[in-house]
């Protein structure tokens, strides 16, 4: 409705963290939107990269996703040894002829269960550093997600099913 006559409306001013809030929200409903509508498989990619950034800002650091992303090379010993347990802990439970829908949900259990352990676990409740650890989660569940993306997307041209799609289809 248009100001009486006589009567000034004062635009908001894109300072305002109300509106910056608004307009943040607005940019990522038409990203979304935008990558929604081509089937773009590097939206996820985009978003997971921003989303990146912005849990960075929020632990008061600097920003630089490929390099979190990138990172996850740097522990390659620790990782290396959870992938052995991990694998090693399915085989004694499931058998190697389990099928891998099977051993995807019992993999993405150990995920999340690892993940709440980290963000709920570290430290007693009410001990300072909580929230930190519980965004350090966050960061450490969104670099595995990007990190999981980025290799779809190199494998995309090795064979079909690598872009996406069910485990064991």
């Amino acid at each position: 409705m248009p100001p009486p006559p006589g009567e000034s409306v004062e635009a908001p001013h894109p300072g305002d963290p109300e509106t910056r809030a608004v307009l943040g929200e607005a940019a990522l409903a038409v990203a979304f939107g935008a990558f929604a509508e081509r089937g773009d498989p590097g939206g996820p990619m985009q978003t997971l990269l921003a989303a990146l950034g912005l849990l960075a800002v929020q632990a008061g650091e600097e920003p630089d996703p490929p390099a979190e992303i990138l990172g996850i090379a740097a522990e390659d010993d620790r990782v290396e040894a959870e992938i052995d347990r991990a694998g090693e802990a399915l085989d004694s439970e499931f058998g190697r002829d389990a099928d891998a829908n099977t051993l995807t949900g019992a993999l993405e259990a150990r995920i999340l269960g690892s993940a709440i352990t980290l963000a709920g676990c570290t430290l007693p409740e009410g001990v300072e550093g909580q929230a930190a650890v519980r965004l350090r989660a966050a960061r450490s569940l969104v670099r595995l997600a990007a990190g999981l993306v980025a290799l779809n997307a190199v494998g995309a041209g090795a064979g079909a099913g690598a872009a996406g799609g069910e485990p064991g289809a």
